[in-house]
């Protein structure tokens, strides 16, 4: 069960980043919350990776 809350916190944080990418570069996000959007995504992926790593499934 940890080890699936962790992928999913991973591929979320692996699909947050991009879109606030693209969302600075369409003009709809200012770059504050771009920087944000993404700090959020690679924390996501971080807490993610970890949860995965301490479950003990491989």
């Amino acid at each position: 069960m940890l080890y699936s809350i962790g992928r999913l916190l991973q591929f979320a944080g692996l699909v947050i980043v991009p879109i606030a990418i693209a969302g600075e570069v369409a003009q709809k996000l200012d770059l504050k919350e771009s920087l944000s959007l993404s700090a959020i995504g690679c924390l996501a992926f971080v807490i993610g990776w970890s949860i995965q790593q301490f479950s003990g499934k491989t």
